[in-house]
């Protein structure tokens, strides 16, 4: 358990004007990512809110705490076993600090964000102050801020009212990452399969056509009929593979994998209108596209950067 993200914000606006610069691997865990948006989000809402000036809102794994004074909001998101008792111990230290060094009707003039950039070297310092429970152990009075805590609870910010506009949010934060997944650009090889899926797809719809007109002069032949539907139906599966190589799905892989299977079905339907090398090569261009699926390297999200 442990302070990951601390930030001092404008209230009526959110814009940010110091915050922590030390760069971490959980930065790149969706659950943390979800949860900094919350915290932004709650930055640029805290003018709006009327109830205390103490608050905290529950992120799945991660909390973030803040403490509204004189325009100003300070934020810090923590994990959730991670004390809140010392979360606002912290917050009350970022914020004396902050005060005594500057002056906080300064800040309302200000246009550009993190312009006490400086002040993120004491956020850090103090930072590593707390996720030291030996360092804690000497320099803090628990009792005192138990106290303190239980005198003057926090309010407990509902998803409803951070987010009004949707009621709740889902408590799945990945689900919620993932419809902002997009892939990583295409290689040469991804091209490659790409354009000879569509080749295919129009071959097997030009082909298709070609066989339900023959249907139509053979008096409505219903095997001509058949074979004229499988060919549309192949050139659809050809066209779901370049759509699961373009767009990421969760089931994707499953979903390739079926759509496979299903061209290989067809090909073997097919077998008196096709040469056995006409077979092989839709057949390979079908695992192709399903190998580059599989292989498609996926980014949930940009890069979350504190500064």
């Amino acid at each position: 358990m442990s302070i990951h993200f601390a930030m001092i914000a404008r209230s009526r606006d959110g814009l940010p004007l110091a915050g922590s610069t030390d760069g971490s691997p959980i930065e790149q865990d969706l659950d943390y990512q979800e949860a900094y948006k919350d915290l932004k989000l709650l930055s640029r809402k805290t003018g709006n809110f009327t109830f205390s000036d103490r608050c905290s809102y529950p992120c799945g794994r991660f909390s973030v705490h803040l403490i509204s004074a004189v325009g100003l909001t300070f934020l810090v998101l923590t994990d959730a076993s991670y004390p809140p008792v010392l979360a606002f111990s912290f917050l009350n230290e970022i914020m004396k600090e902050f005060l005594q060094e500057h002056d906080h009707k300064t800040a309302e003039s200000i246009s550009r964000p993190y312009v006490y950039i400086n002040f993120a070297m004491f956020i850090q310092k103090t930072k590593s102050k707390y996720n030291s429970p030996r360092s804690l152990m000497t320099k803090l009075n628990f009792s005192a801020l138990t106290q303190e805590y239980e005198l003057r609870p926090p309010y407990n910010i509902s998803n409803g009212e951070l987010y009004p506009e949707i009621g709740t949010k889902t408590s799945s934060f990945r689900t919620a990452a993932s419809s902002r997944r997009h892939y990583v650009s295409f290689d040469i090889f991804g091209w490659v399969a790409t354009g000879l899926n569509i080749l295919c797809a129009f071959l097997h719809l030009a082909r298709g056509i070609a066989v339900i007109q023959d249907g139509h002069i053979e008096d409505y032949s219903s095997d001509l009929f058949q074979y004229g539907l499988t060919f549309m139906l192949c050139c659809g599966f050809f066209l779901y593979q370049v759509f699961l190589m373009c767009f990421p799905t969760t089931m994707r892989k499953p979903l390739a994998c079926g759509t496979l299977g299903s061209i290989c079905v067809c090909q073997l339907y097919l077998w008196e209108y096709r040469t056995n090398v006409e077979i092989l090569f839709h057949v390979c261009v079908g695992c192709t596209a399903t190998f580059v699926i599989f292989t498609r390297k996926i980014q949930e999200k940009l890069p979350q950067y504190n500064l």
